[in-house]
């Protein structure tokens, strides 16, 4: 909620200021808004004339404005290397100033970076950072903050979900990951600071999204003198650096993140949220509330009926982004031994009318049923949607009951033999209405469902190390190519390996060798192929759109297809 604070005037003659208080405390002033502010202007105090001193009018205060989101769920720590979910990096985006960043239609702009070259070979990338760049403390961001954040999520180890996008494409990388190096010993790691402005990095081979990739977390610039390596206890610290248009202020687990305005950020002018705060609210259902008393000013999880209840009301935000919900399936037989079966796998995913799934837990008009793993709104080589393309050819995740019926008593289950599933998930309402239905689903095919709720971390936890069979899943696009998806699957990418297919492996770097765009966008096209309708070793379940609700007094959201969010642009 925007709140603004002016300092009244004050009339009262100082005997009558110390008859009735102590001395007040003293409230600092903030800097004054940009001219694009749309909040209405402090007007200044005019003394009156008067012949004593206590009658002068003071000066008035600048205006402060908060504003407050709600998260669904506690973010790790916030530590770049680390962030795996979208709760973390609706903090981190904030909080940090990188390279690039896609805008709202999917192209990527330049922030840090002022410039930058590419070789005739397409491998190395020479960057050219922008003035004014500056760390919280006043300390100048330099190539070798960048250079260090990069190489500090390449060696940081297992944790680091992300930092395949860089040592999957950077010269050195892959061996540096695998050893877990410092930083100091990654000598053949081709990311080097070539001076305070410039620098450059040399790829393996040559990624035609690799600019896109320099938008994640994993490439954020980090100070060596506050950021430790292969460990994140340091990173909820307020007093660690960053360079983004806000800092930290305080963490209370469980409770809210606390940022203030950055005043050494690069355009600090243009920034008028003085106060910014994400709260953890888990449930839509609270978020809506908080929101309709006033709570928050933006929530980013509601009840999809907010779609018809809030239909012709500004507040709702109806946004298209690159987001698909699926389920992770143990295919090692370690937790449960059917599952390394591919018909049972298989059978599960045609048991499911997507559709129907859909229409279950009060989702029409916000989600649309996934046939692939890739969701909507990626470019194809011909300038069409990758998921709309395969989707015209055949469905690679149909629902057929009575096959799924079929495979299942073909790998030894019936109504006298029936199979015990446990299904793992983050504990909201959303994900228990999803969980419930595939329970109902599955139990027409001779499956007994458990359910298993957790706490983000706990469950994130539990899923890397393994200790899961099947799990629901959820998946914003991080760079805009098939490849971010499909990528994830390969055995080096997977610190527990559910997949680990070396045909798999093989087909996903064919691809990226292709020099045409169309080959190598049909190589995709047939490892998606492999990976859903062949083997299921996912099964995805549908597309999002997302629902946001924001307080139609503030302006400026900022927020782009990969289900990022970022409020350096809001006014008042």
């Amino acid at each position: 909620m925007k709140k603004t604070v002016r300092l009244l005037a004050a009339v009262l003659c100082l005997a009558l200021l110390a008859s009735c208080s102590p001395s007040g405390s003293k409230t600092e002033a903030t800097p004054e808004p940009t001219a694009e502010a749309t909040a209405e202007p402090v007007a200044e105090a005019t003394p009156e004339p008067a012949e004593e001193e206590e009658d002068t009018e003071p000066a008035a205060e600048a205006v402060e404005h908060s504003f407050t989101y709600a998260l669904s769920s506690e973010p790790d720590y916030l530590d770049p290397a680390i962030c795996m979910n979208s709760n973390t990096s609706a903090v981190l985006g904030q909080l940090y100033y990188p390279l690039f960043r896609y805008d709202k239609n999917g192209n990527v702009e330049n922030l840090a970076c002022e410039s930058y070259t590419v070789s005739e070979d397409g491998l190395t990338y020479t960057f050219t950072l922008a003035d004014g760049n500056t760390w919280s403390d006043g300390q100048p961001v330099t190539a070798a903050d960048y250079e260090f954040g990069m190489k500090r999520s390449i060696g940081y180890g297992p944790d680091s979900a992300y930092a395949y996008l860089l040592y999957s494409n950077v010269a050195g990388g892959a061996e540096a990951n695998a050893d877990m190096l410092d930083v100091a010993d990654m000598t053949d790691v081709a990311i080097h600071a070539l001076d305070d402005k410039t620098l450059e990095i040399t790829l393996a081979a040559p990624c035609p999204y690799f600019i896109g990739l320099l938008s994640n977390v994993v490439a954020f610039p980090l100070r060596s003198d506050f950021a430790v390596e292969h460990e994140s206890t340091w990173a909820n610290d307020p007093s660690v650096p960053t360079n983004g248009p806000f800092r930290l202020e305080v963490v209370h687990d469980k409770e809210e993140v606390v940022m203030v305005k950055n005043e050494y950020y690069v355009h600090a002018d243009q920034i008028e949220t003085t106060t910014l705060t994400a709260k953890i609210i888990t449930d839509p259902q609270a978020q809506l509330s908080a929101f309709q008393t006033g709570e928050i000013d933006l929530a980013l999880a509601v009840p999809s009926d907010v779609l018809n209840n809030y239909a012709d009301d500004p507040a709702l935000l109806n946004l298209d982004v690159v987001s698909n919900t699926f389920l992770w399936m143990n295919c090692t037989g370690e937790t449960n031994e059917a599952l390394a079966d591919v018909n049972v796998r298989r059978a599960l995913s045609m048991a499911i009318d997507r559709e129907q799934l859909i229409t279950l837990i009060g989702a029409n008009g916000t989600k649309y049923p996934l046939y692939g793993y890739v969701p909507k709104g990626i470019a194809d080589a011909d300038g069409g949607d990758f998921r709309t393309n395969a989707d015209e050819a055949g469905h690679y995740a149909d629902f057929d009951l009575e096959q799924a019926k079929a495979l299942m008593e073909e790998a030894g289950f019936n109504e006298d033999n029936r199979m015990h599933l446990t299904v793992s998930y983050i504990g909201s309402n959303t994900n228990t209405d999803i969980c419930v239905g595939l329970q109902a689903i599955w139990e027409e095919i001779y499956v007994d469902v458990e359910l298993s709720a957790a706490e983000q971390k706990a469950y994130a936890a539990a899923r890397k190390a393994g200790q899961y069979e099947v799990a629901t899943g959820s998946t914003s696009a991080d760079y805009l190519d098939p490849f971010y998806y499909l990528e994830r699957w390969v055995s080096y990418n997977q610190g527990y390996k559910q997949v680990n297919d070396p045909q798999y492996d093989e087909m996903i770097e064919q691809a990226n060798l292709q020099a045409d765009s169309a080959a190598r966008m049909e190589q995709l096209h047939k490892a998606e192929e492999y990976l859903v309708a062949d083997n299921a070793y996912t099964i995805p379940l549908f597309g999002s759109n997302q629902l946001y609700l924001m307080n139609p007094a503030v302006s400026g959201l900022k927020y782009d297809p990969t289900n990022s969010v970022y409020f350096d642009g809001l006014t008042y």
